[in-house]
């Protein structure tokens, strides 16, 4: 059968069996390697922001080690400052020295731990019951903010008594005393056997 055929069938077989192997050729080999080339393509423009991102981050990273250097050198700048002691005492005497500074009446105080925010600060907070009309009450608080210690004032609760003109304003609020925490630095026990008296001892005295 195969002798039978002339040069035009045999050159018909010949371009078909061709487009054959470039078919199977296209399919097997090309279309897989385009495939993965554009797999490839869209994998590193994926990559080209993350790359740019990091050359941003490397570029900016001299000035942040700064910056967290210097930050670093006011943390401690601040913890140098704070008071090594509560003074409760103390602090009793320029409250009370200010209201009555102020024409405003502390009826009562308590104090209580609370906590800090970093871990070498410790802090007490004393809550703070008064009464005095609102001028005398807003020039107290403002002595207040003005105590030459590491304090904050939060939780501030006015109540109005009577019908006056100027009436009576039951004030209540909470100061924060900020202190350098009794371990950073020496032990506990070596603090107490310097004299320094105890914040608990000083705290019942006051009251």
């Amino acid at each position: 059968m195969l002798a039978r055929l002339g040069q035009r069938e045999w050159a018909l077989i010949a371009i078909a069996l061709t487009v054959v192997v470039a078919l199977l050729w296209y399919f097997l080999l090309i279309a897989p390697m385009r495939q993965e080339t554009e797999s490839v393509r869209q994998e590193i423009n994926a990559l080209i922001p993350e790359r740019d991102k990091g050359r941003q981050a490397q570029r900016a990273l001299p000035e942040l080690r700064a910056t967290i250097a210097e930050l670093q050198a006011e943390r401690q700048a601040f913890l140098r400052a704070l008071p090594k002691e509560e003074r409760l005492s103390q602090v009793l005497n320029e409250i009370l020295t200010e209201a009555i500074r102020s024409g405003v009446t502390v009826r009562s105080f308590t104090r209580s731990p609370t906590s800090a925010p970093v871990p070498e600060v410790r802090a007490v907070n004393l809550a703070l019951s008064l009464e005095a009309p609102f001028p005398e009450t807003y020039a107290y608080l403002r002595r207040l903010e003005g105590l030459s210690r590491f304090s904050s004032l939060s939780g501030l609760n006015l109540s109005v008594q009577g019908q006056e003109v100027n009436p009576l304003l039951s004030t209540s609020l909470t100061l924060t005393l900020y202190m350098l925490a009794k371990d950073l630095g020496q032990p506990e026990g070596a603090t107490r056997t310097q004299g320094t008296p105890s914040p608990l001892a000083t705290q019942g005295g006051g009251r």
